[in-house]
């Protein structure tokens, strides 16, 4: 086990530009930066986010790390094959995919839980939800109607959603095993798209004006997102909504708050973005300005985000940037810090040295150095505003 702590791989971001507008009470840092290439990072509530780097240059091994609350673990390393291409849910249990690249026949999907591993068959790309449910498409042939098929995995029993001939992809689901994907058509040209749900049985395609759309994300509010040439649309109670003209690779949590990227043409990179309802109006916040490319991510119903990075100018070389709460010892975010902190605080006291999930405590360890102890009690007593 390899524990990570300050330094190349955790540090402030030098994002502080004119045009980026975080949103009040949050900060961003950066973790994971190293010159091997960095899979797309997922973030549960607790905090805690998983992603994969390359071993090397080559397509020749990975290792998936675990950030959590400032410190960084290896879990899980692999000689051969691809990224893992990981989730996590609330409870720490990890899914991610081994296999030799270009051999789809070679996908298997495993599960990491309470430190032990279980193998689920064949499969790629997975998504967790909280449930233990697992979502993932399963190979089956190449060719221009190349086909890959939807999948449910759950306590040993595998359940096929989709057998149509259409190359499927990008799949995530929420804690109703809703699920949405990406449904290729490659035998047009162009090609065209759809972005399916399945709920309550069943499989709807959504509606768009777009016909190449892609990169969906589903909430628990059965809000659907995904990006178009339109720009990043937004699906709920049965109505298609545009939420920005110029977008892609959303991600979007139970607050209705969506995270996606835009090309800017001064940087000439991909840019972060955060759109959140406040006070009844949408507003766009810009989190990066720089050089650096912002691929995709995901985002927590805390409104914190994980965004894989590039170096850009084709080097592929990156880590992960993290928007997350800033630590004042207002547990709830209501904007003061009085006796129901106070409680929060007394439940959440472990004493000095590192705890590994503090989940929703994290908050309380004001000084981030890994517990809830005295040093925090003390900061905690100065900004007490009572009440």
């Amino acid at each position: 086990m390899t524990v990570f702590g300050t330094g190349a791989w955790l540090g402030w971001a030098s994002v502080a530009h004119a045009q980026v507008n975080l949103p009040e009470g949050f900060e961003l840092v950066e973790f994971g930066f190293s010159e091997r290439f960095t899979d797309v990072p997922r973030i549960n509530n607790c905090g805690q986010v998983v992603f994969g780097k390359k071993l090397n240059e080559g397509d020749h091994g990975w290792v998936l790390y675990l950030y959590d609350n400032g410190s960084i673990r290896e879990i899980v390393r692999e000689n051969k094959g691809h990224i893992p291409a990981p989730d996590i849910n609330d409870h720490g249990t990890i899914v991610y995919m081994t296999g030799i690249v270009n051999d789809f026949e070679s996908e298997r999907l495993v599960l990491l839980e309470n430190r032990r591993t279980t193998k689920l068959g064949r499969g790629a790309y997975p998504s967790i939800n909280n449930n233990g449910v697992v979502a993932a498409t399963v190979f089956q042939r190449m060719g221009c109607a190349e086909e890959s098929n939807v999948f449910l995995f759950h306590d040993g029993r595998r359940t096929r959603l989709t057998r149509n001939g259409f190359y499927e992809q990008a799949v995530r689901l929420n804690d109703r095993e809703e699920v949405t994907w990406t449904q290729f058509d490659f035998c047009q040209g162009p090609w065209v798209s759809e972005i399916p749900l399945y709920s309550n049985g069943e499989i709807t395609l959504l509606p768009s004006e777009a016909t190449q759309r892609q990169l969906s994300d589903i909430s628990n509010r059965t809000q659907v997102v995904w990006s178009s040439p339109l720009g990043v649309e937004s699906w709920l109670d049965g109505e298609t909504t545009l939420i920005a003209d110029w977008g892609t690779g959303p991600s979007v949590n139970d607050l209705g708050d969506i995270i996606f990227n835009r090309w800017d043409l001064e940087t000439e990179a991909l840019d972060w973005w955060l759109y959140r309802i406040v006070g009844g109006e949408p507003v766009l916040y810009r989190l990066t300005y720089d050089p650096i490319e912002d691929t995709l991510g995901d985002i927590n119903n805390w409104t914190e985000a994980v965004v894989r990075t590039t170096a850009g100018n084709g080097i592929l070389g990156g880590g992960v940037r993290f928007l997350r709460r800033v630590r004042t010892g207002d547990s709830e975010f209501d904007g003061d810090v009085d006796r129901v902190d106070y409680r929060a605080l007394a439940e959440c006291m472990t004493g000095p040295g590192r705890v590994r999930g503090l989940c929703n405590c994290r908050f309380l360890d004001i000084d981030h150095d890994g517990d809830v102890d005295l040093g925090d009690f003390a900061r905690f007593q100065n900004a007490f505003t009572g009440g």
